[in-house]
């Protein structure tokens, strides 16, 4: 019996160290790198950007665990707004203040369907709308993610919101 489960641990041993052999080397980071968090500046968001992706995610402020009726709403509403960003093409942030959805065809001039301006604070990029879009990047060069903090007519349905955009060369 000894002899099976020195066997069996010689042979969890050597499974082990061909694992690891096989691992990809992972390099020291130190304190500081690991505790520094990207913090964008206003400039990060400035340009054009195209919707890459939605999701819904129950609000940080939902008490309790949601619904299946909540989530159904929130992905039956997802498919609206994200109906709406889809018909855009593309979002523009400019150094200005001013942000412009442009509509497919848009020349870029004149006057605009859906735009209005944008506050920085918060090391986030704020849209100035009913809904009080909110716009982060976690890491330099990285997309925008939005999500909603204040809603319309005390709906929830909003703040399950998230989509992604992406950088337009």
């Amino acid at each position: 019996m000894k002899n099976r489960s020195r066997a069996a641990g010689t042979v969890a041993l050597l499974v082990t160290v061909g694992l690891l052999g096989a691992a990809p080397t992972i390099t020291a980071v130190s304190t500081a790198q690991a505790q520094t968090e990207y913090l964008p500046t206003k400039k990060d968001f400035i340009g054009k950007w195209k919707l890459s992706g939605a999701a819904i995610r129950p609000p940080r402020d939902l008490k309790g665990s949601p619904t299946e009726k909540d989530e159904a709403a929130a992905n039956e509403f997802q498919q609206t707004v994200s109906a709406f960003y889809s018909a855009f093409d593309y979002l523009e942030i400019k150094a200005d203040g001013s942000y412009n959805f442009h509509q497919p065809g848009d020349p870029g001039s004149g006057p605009c369907v859906w735009c209005g301006s944008w506050s920085f604070k918060n090391d986030s990029l704020w849209l100035e709308l009913d809904t009080a879009p909110r716009l982060d990047i976690y890491a330099e060069g990285g997309d925008i993610q939005m999500t909603y903090t204040a809603e319309p007519e005390k709906t929830s349905k909003y703040k399950w919101q998230v989509f992604g955009w992406s950088k337009l060369d």
